[in-house]
């Protein structure tokens, strides 16, 4: 009875934690089409009909997205740091 019941409780916490990464996931995608949608929706605008500024466009804004998200992860980094994370000397900080 106390195994299964244990086996039970492993089996519903499995499903529970893969439910939250599947929906990380979906969100993550849904927030990528977003971005997207508003870089295309810009560079339209800005560009006009002309292929090679909207090209251009695409390029800046995607390159601003990649440095926002260097920079997030430095503060995401820094701040495990300030909690202890980066401390014990086995991570590779």
């Amino acid at each position: 009875m106390r195994f299964t019941l244990t086996l039970l409780g492993l089996l519903a916490a499995v499903a529970v934690a893969q439910g939250c990464a599947t929906q990380s996931q979906t969100t993550l995608a849904e927030k990528q089409a977003a971005a997207e949608s508003e870089d295309d929706a810009t560079c339209r605008k800005k560009s006009g009909a002309d292929e090679a500024a909207y090209e251009t466009c695409r390029k800046a804004l995607a390159e601003e997205r990649m440095q926002q998200a260097v920079v997030q992860e430095e503060r995401r980094r820094d701040f495990d740091r300030v909690l202890g994370a980066g401390t014990d000397g086995l991570s590779n900080y």
